[in-house]
């Protein structure tokens, strides 16, 4: 969906442009994290049942759905729920 006025965007593009290389990574960091704890905490009003690494696991599959086969994208979050670190 794409509801913002095309003159809006364009500002906002200027206004992004001008930081510098740091400070666009820096703010990807942080959406990707804000995204990453409000997915987290869909999951976990959704399934409380599950441990935090079946958490992990699936948001794994979340981010990751249009880069893997389903098939990979499964072999891979079970890989994460039966990690060992150590």
């Amino acid at each position: 969906m794409n509801d913002t006025p095309k003159h809006i965007s364009k500002k906002q593009f200027e206004i992004i442009n001008k930081r510098s290389d740091a400070e666009k990574i820096e703010k990807l960091f942080e959406l990707t994290e804000l995204s990453r704890s409000i997915i987290l905490g869909q999951l976990r009003e959704k399934h409380p049942e599950m441990s935090e690494r079946e958490l992990i696991a699936e948001l794994f599959k979340i981010f990751y759905k249009n880069d893997f086969t389903p098939e990979k994208l499964d072999e891979i979050a079970e890989s994460i729920r039966e990690y060992k670190a150590f």
